[in-house]
């Protein structure tokens, strides 16, 4: 019984998923101005009806896959349910250490109607390229995306 304990408790410490927050203040404000002026220039197509390419300089090769038809349902979504888009605040950096190595973004997104709080993520690699954005419902504690 207490092997079959040990072996349950191993288990659920493994599956634990392994990041840690940064301190907004030691990720340089250029990085910070950088990512911030992609994610609101992204979600602010929404409001424009502008769609951007994505450069694969800037991006990681699946998210320069992203097709104008996708930006285009994701946008007329998120008007739908919140209406045009203002600002955007950072409010934490997650450094997500377990395989990915990856930097996340959390701003809290503000809309014409705040019903939902509304979270955008912004995924950057180690080379500085943005590997991911959605945008969903905020909840207070991080919850990794899968």
């Amino acid at each position: 019984m207490r092997f079959l304990s040990l072996c349950l408790l191993l288990v659920l410490f493994s599956c634990k998923t392994n990041f840690r927050r940064v301190p907004v203040n030691s990720v340089s404000i250029t990085e910070r101005q950088r990512v911030y002026d992609f994610g609101k220039r992204i979600v602010e197509t929404c409001k424009t009806r502008k769609f951007i390419q994505l450069s694969k300089k800037e991006v990681t090769e699946s998210l320069s896959t992203l097709s104008l038809e996708e930006m285009q349902h994701a946008c007329d979504v998120l008007d739908k349910r919140n209406g045009k888009f203002i600002d955007m605040k950072l409010i934490e950096i997650i450094d997500d250490s377990f395989g990915s190595n990856t930097k996340i973004y959390r701003y809290k997104a503000n809309f014409e109607r705040n019903e939902f709080l509304n979270e955008v993520r912004i995924w950057v690699k180690p080379d500085g390229k943005f590997a991911g954005i959605i945008w969903k419902e905020w909840k207070d504690e991080y919850i990794p995306y899968k």
